[in-house]
């Protein structure tokens, strides 16, 4: 089985901030063939596992995209061939970087916002159990 790339997302919060849910979005929209590739979490700085988060990445701002453990988005919403060829630059192998760069004219799927943000698991990580 192929080694996936992971992802982490640090955010304030992808419900109640627009640009962290963008964050999330932009990894939530990429097409299937890429989602079976890829890995991803929020973590939000509400929480206490998300300030150790952030702190083990040495987070600086937020919304922030993290590869491999590389802060590669800082508060900048990717564009899809970026986003691709950051995840391709990271990749674990030639073949699953090849075919990143295969998908690199695919283009986000930004029509089913909603499905994509319960699929990217937006607020679930966000509360404190209060």
């Amino acid at each position: 089985m192929t080694e996936k790339i992971h992802i982490d997302v640090l955010t304030l919060d992808s419900v109640q901030c627009a640009a962290c849910g963008y964050m999330m979005e932009s990894i939530a929209a990429l097409p299937p063939q890429i989602q079976t590739l890829i890995e991803y979490r929020e973590w939000s700085v509400k929480t206490a596992e998300g300030v150790a988060r952030f702190t083990a990445l040495r987070g600086k701002v937020l919304p922030t995209i993290c590869i491999e453990g590389d802060l590669v988005f800082q508060s900048i919403i990717p564009q899809y061939e970026e986003l691709i060829d950051a995840l391709a630059a990271r990749a674990p192998g030639e073949a699953v970087r090849d075919r990143l760069l295969s998908l690199r004219d695919a283009g986000f799927d930004f029509d089913r916002i909603k499905e994509n943000l319960e699929k990217a698991g937006a607020g679930r990580n966000t509360r404190t159990g209060k």
